[in-house]
Order: C-alpha cells, then structure tokens, then sequence
C-alpha cells in the first residue's frame, strides 16, 4: 500500500481497518508488511485519538488533556520487542534531529501494548535509551487502561505465545507512528517505509 492511500484509508472508517490490516507485523520479528493493492477512500475526519487515562514513565496518572498544547508524535509498542519497536522510535529520533529548531515543537509519546511487563520504572528506563528522541514520553496503566488507549487509536495489538521468549509471549501489533496536532486531532501517520528526512520535512511544514 502506499503512504498516500494508506493515509486517505485513516479518512475514513470503513478503510482504516483494511489499512490496519495492511501494515500488521508478525511478533516484531518481521520488518515488512502484508502487501496489499491500491486501496483508496473516501475523505473525512480519522477516526483516531480521544480521551485515555493512562500513567508515564514518573508514575504520575495522565489524561490526553496533559499533552494539548503541542503536536505529538505516538507509537504504539512495547519495551521488550527486539526490532520493529526501537527501530520504529530510533526512526522517529532521527526524524526530529532533522526537524532542528522545529523539533521542539513537538512532544514523542510511546504507549506501551505490554501492561504487565511494561511498568512505569522499566518504561523510565526505556525511553532514555540511546537514538530514541530527546524528551520521549513513556505511557503504560492496567491492561484495561491500555486496552482502551488501543481502541482510541485503533491501534492492532495482540498478544501471542512465544515458547522461545523469557516471558512466554510476545505482540503482534501494528507499527504506525501517529503524528497529532496540538489540539489532538489526527494529522497524519507514518511507517518505516517513511524516511527520517521524510518526516522531518512534515514536520516543518
């Protein structure tokens, strides 16, 4: 799917499952996407973002509302996933030190899929990590808080067993960073087929 159609498929709800469906990564082990044709849709308001309770990386609960003021950046993923996730955040780092002066501008969020691993002191952790962006924001709560930050995005995330991991499981989940305005309305989204320099030039626009 390209990006332009990709985009016109957040316009719309009846596209956006088949764009979510189109962009689905298996267990973070897999960096490219189910292929899919030309798919387009009718313009309108994406059905993304909304209110969520969730607590940062500090430990201190937070709504949407704590973040307005500035356009965000958000991926969904979790701290555990051995590729696509730091991958995902390293790209969108990368991004922002290309954006220079306009990089300030925007907040980076990472909302966590994992609630039982992915606890506020490992997120702390996490988010300072090296390549991610400068002031990254980590989100985690009870599964049920995550849960419905997901539906708020309409954001894929599934939990799947995985004998070879530690834990005994891993996520299958979507890998889209979410690009919001300063009143958290959906803006525009981005994948790894995005360049940093490609999304640093939205950025600045």
């Amino acid at each position: 799917m390209s990006r332009r159609n990709f985009v016109k498929s957040l316009s719309s709800g009846m596209g956006l499952g088949l764009a979510m469906a189109a962009l689905m990564l298996a267990a973070c082990s897999d960096n490219r996407p189910a292929e899919s044709g030309g798919l387009t849709a009718v313009s309108g308001k994406a059905a993304i973002g909304g209110a969520f309770s969730l607590v940062d990386h500090n430990g201190r609960a937070v709504t949407q509302a704590d973040y307005l003021g500035k356009p965000q950046l958000i991926y969904f993923g979790w701290a555990y996933c051995p590729d696509v996730c730091p991958t995902a955040l390293q790209q969108m780092g990368a991004a922002l030190e290309r954006a220079g002066k306009a990089a300030t501008h925007y907040q980076p969020i990472f909302i966590t899929l994992d609630a039982e691993r992915d606890t506020p002191e490992k997120l702390a952790l996490y988010v300072t990590a090296n390549g991610f962006p400068k002031g990254l924001i980590g989100l985690s709560g009870t599964p049920e808080q995550v849960e419905h930050a997901k539906t708020v995005f309409s954001v894929y995330g599934q939990k799947v067993e995985d004998p070879s991991s530690a834990a005994r499981y891993s996520y299958d989940h979507s890998s889209i960073i979410y690009l919001m305005d300063a009143q958290g309305e959906f803006v525009d989204a981005f994948t790894h087929s995005d360049t940093p320099g490609e999304i640093a030039k939205r950025l600045i626009a």
